[in-house]
C-alpha cells in the first residue's frame, strides 16, 4: 500500500498551484458532486490551517482548521478515487492532532452532514444541535469536548 503523507500549511505558505489543486477538489466535491451552489472559497481560508492528505503525490483528502474560541474543522473531503479505504478516519485523526498541536487540548466543533453523524461520533464528537439545512443538505452541529486528547492518551 502507498504511504499516506499529511501536510499542514497556512495559506501564505501554500504555493498558488497547491491551493488551486485544493480549491478545485473542494469545488468538485462540494459544489459539483453535491450540487450546491455557494461561495466555496471564503475569508476563513485566509486564517485557516489547511491539512491535505497525499498518496503517491496525488491529493487524496483535505480539511481545514478554522481558529476561534472553539476551533472548527471543516471542508472535510476524500477525493472520489480514494474513497472506501477508511481514509476519512486517517484524515480526521491528522486534523485533530494538528488542532491539538496548534491550540492545545481544547474542544473542537464541526458542522457535520447528518448522514455522517455516526462517523464523527466514532471520533469522539457528540451532537450539539438539531438537524438544520446548510446549502440544502441536512447538517448537525457536533463538538468534541476539551480534555478528549488527554483522555485518549490514557486509554
Amino acid at each position: 500500500m502507498s504511504e499516506l503523507c499529511f501536510r499542514s500549511h497556512w495559506l501564505r505558505d501554500l504555493s498558488a498551484i497547491a491551493f488551486h489543486e485544493i480549491v478545485s477538489m473542494r469545488e468538485a466535491v462540494f459544489v459539483v458532486e453535491q450540487a450546491c451552489v455557494y461561495q466555496e472559497t471564503d475569508a476563513q481560508d485566509l486564517v485557516a490551517r489547511h491539512v491535505s492528505l497525499r498518496i503517491d503525490d496525488a491529493l487524496a483528502g483535505y480539511l481545514r482548521i478554522v481558529p476561534g474560541d472553539i476551533p472548527a474543522i471543516g471542508r472535510v473531503l476524500i477525493a472520489p478515487a480514494f474513497r472506501g479505504r477508511g481514509l476519512g478516519t486517517d484524515l480526521m485523526q491528522a486534523g485533530l492532532r494538528e488542532t491539538q498541536r496548534l491550540y492545545g487540548d481544547v474542544a473542537v466543533r464541526i458542522s457535520a452532514q447528518a448522514h455522517l453523524r455516526a462517523f464523527y461520533e466514532g471520533l469522539g464528537f457528540t451532537v450539539a444541535s438539531d438537524v438544520y439545512l446548510e446549502d440544502g443538505i441536512p447538517h448537525c452541529a457536533m463538538q468534541r469536548a476539551a480534555g478528549h486528547f488527554s483522555q485518549s492518551l490514557q486509554t
